[in-house]
């Protein structure tokens, strides 16, 4: 019986464009007639007669020095190290002031944090005294950071004293500590609102903003390294205002900018706490929103403008930054035609950070061939820890400007405590995505329909491990997307008509944020706001929106806080219209699409 026998060899050369034909029939050669064609053994002193041996083949395809692709979930489950990485310079940001000092750029640090340290003694921040017996002084540090610009050059040095808030106890060095900040949903309204009505959005930044807030407890805190004044070491620095650092800070602020609005008669908004208005839509318009020491103003008029710049200059220590372009991260384009919303920037800092920046681009970001299961049985575990940092980086462009990415990273999401392959690798695409549309932004500009529009939408089931739906909406206003949502719904729905009605319920309560919002600016207008439209795609969800009897032993089992839908369509506030399913904008946040729809579908959220 002849055996058979395998021949390992390197240097074979694979023709690709022979692939799947068999111009000749195959010979299996047996192990006696391979040993008979065999040459006969060639000793050392033979060899060096015959002269040189021709050298091995090697592939002539050519590589370009990559190393070969390895495909299946290996293609992008390996993980690059993390570095966080600065595109046209890389300064080191010291980590003490001794480091700073004797760094190479040790003139900038220095005049950095002389000017930081005369911003606390012009605002009177604290006061030398003994320190009392009963009572432990908290520590505190410099912390260096080098500020870029839109395109990344060097705008800045800055040096900041904090505080080492840590070691404050509850209760004795702090009570409360919320203080909100306006809402992302919130800017982009304010935002679209000011395009359509053609008013002018300006920016101005707050200088060590928390130096500004009364603190009403009693801290002791021990004097600034390089700073301490000579003869009097052994005192410490009792605070009068709230440094940063300290829990209470953010609170103490908010308080003092609160009452300065108050004094120049600005009303805070009812929608969001960090919204300040003044006037009413038909006198003098004036809106400012507050993220933290960021504001965003907006005024009717150029005349006003100036009035609410001078006003701020007077009380607190201001940077005027002109027209709106910058501002969360966020690049704001302002022209004749409305304005942009893009993160280029910040996408491209995420490509580079996990090595995908010469990754090929996809043209959706999710695989329409794949479904994401909490355990395939296959896929191995990869770190759960950067793993989270890539979805959470991911939700931050999700939130801000990105909505055609919130149904992937939504579902990405759910896999935080548990990641596998599968998991990265979806991930992955997601950034492969962003790399081909980085360019894209959200656009508002002025339309004929100034009124918001909604939409709403489910997903069926479509949880593979606990078969709950996904909830999606979307409203719209000057052309845009101003606010949308990707939800998995916290219940199971027994039918899609139940899925939708949830989801609508969802979608009625931004509706009715959305109005208070825009009450609050209409001010002391007379004319009534009009119903927000909501357009559903589901037959049977619109008639139960609208059947206030007796309900029908199959809706009967549905949540009580479900039908609040029901009622603000009874009460005015919304009104539900049919749309067909290829027009429903939502239907982008609740599933995969193909291509062609799903490229049709981000056009009409304004993306661009």
């Amino acid at each position: 019986m002849n055996k058979r026998k395998v021949v390992v060899r390197r240097d074979v050369v694979f023709n690709e464009t022979d692939f799947g034909r068999q111009s000749q029939p195959l010979e299996i050669e047996s192990e006696a007639d391979t040993e008979a064609q065999q040459p006969p053994e060639v000793s050392e002193d033979s060899v060096s007669e015959t002269g040189p041996q021709e050298p091995p083949r090697r592939s002539e395809r050519a590589t370009k020095g990559q190393p070969p692709l390895q495909f299946g979930f290996d293609e992008y489950a390996e993980f690059t190290d993390m570095t966080h990485v600065v595109l046209h310079a890389a300064i080191d940001e010291p980590s003490s002031i001794q480091e700073a000092l004797t760094s190479k750029y040790s003139e900038q640090w220095k005049a950095a944090v002389d000017s930081e340290y005369q911003s606390l003694m012009e605002n009177k921040t604290w006061e030398l005294v003994e320190l009392p017996v009963d009572r432990k002084a908290i520590g505190c540090k410099w912390v260096f950071k080098v500020k870029y610009g839109e395109q990344g050059e060097v705008e800045r040095f800055k040096g900041r004293l904090v505080a080492k808030g840590y070691s404050q106890k509850y209760g004795i060095d702090y009570d409360e500590t919320f203080s909100p900040v306006v809402r992302f949903n919130s800017i982009r309204a304010l935002l679209a609102y000011a395009v359509q009505k053609r008013m002018l959005i300006h920016q101005m930044d707050v200088v060590t903003a928390f130096l500004n807030g009364e603190l009403e407890e009693e801290i002791y805190m021990q004097q600034p390294e390089g700073y301490v004044e000579s003869g009097n070491e052994n005192l410490v620095c009792k605070l009068k205002k709230s440094i940063y650092g300290l829990k209470q800070s953010p609170r103490c602020w908010n308080q003092a900018f609160r009452k300065l609005m108050e004094s120049l008669d600005f009303k805070q908004c009812q929608a969001d706490p960090r919204i300040f208005i003044k006037g009413s839509e038909a006198d003098k318009l004036t809106i400012i929103a507050v993220y933290v020491d960021d504001l965003i103003i907006i005024t009717s008029t150029e005349e006003e403008m100036n009035q609410i710049k001078v006003s701020l200059n007077k009380h607190f220590k201001m940077k005027d930054m002109g027209s709106l372009h910058f501002c969360l991260g966020v690049h704001i384009k302002q022209s004749e035609e409305g304005l942009q919303l893009c993160q280029k920037r910040y996408i491209e800092k995420l490509l580079q950070r996990y090595g995908l920046q010469d990754a090929n681009a996809v043209s959706t970001p999710v695989d329409l061939n794949v479904k994401l299961v909490a355990d395939d049985g296959h896929s191995k575990p990869v770190d759960k820890v950067r793993y989270q940092s890539m979805v959470g980086s991911l939700l931050y462009a999700a939130v801000a400007t990105r909505p055609d990415i919130s149904q992937a990273v939504g579902v990405l999401s759910k896999f935080n405590s548990a990641p596998t392959e599968a998991h990265l690798t979806a991930a992955k695409r997601v950034l492969r995505y962003l790399k081909g549309t980085m360019n894209l932004s959200l656009q508002y500009k002025q339309t004929e329909n100034s009124d918001i529009v909604g939409f709403s939408d489910a997903d069926w089931a479509s949880d593979m491990d606990n078969r709950h739906s996904t909830t999606g909406n979307v409203f719209m206003l000057a052309g845009g997307a101003i606010c949308w949502l990707s939800q998995k719904q916290s219940a199971v729905a027994l039918s899609t008509a139940e899925s939708e009605y949830i989801a609508l319920s969802s979608a009625a309560q931004e509706a009715v944020w959305l109005r208070q919002l825009f009450q609050d600016i209409r001010g002391d207008c007379v004319a009534p706001i009009t119903p927000i439209t909501v357009m559903e795609d589901n037959q049977g969800t619109i008639a139960m929106t609208n059947n206030h009897t007796h309900p029908h032993k199959r809706t009967k089992h549905i949540d009580i806080r479900y039908h609040f839908v029901r009622e603000q369509v009874q009460n005015g506030t919304l009104l539900i219209k049919y749309c067909y399913t290829k027009d429903n904008i939502a239907d982008l946040l609740t599933k995969p699409l193909a291509r062609g729809q799903f490229e049709h579908l981000r056009c009409q959220l304004g993306m661009a």
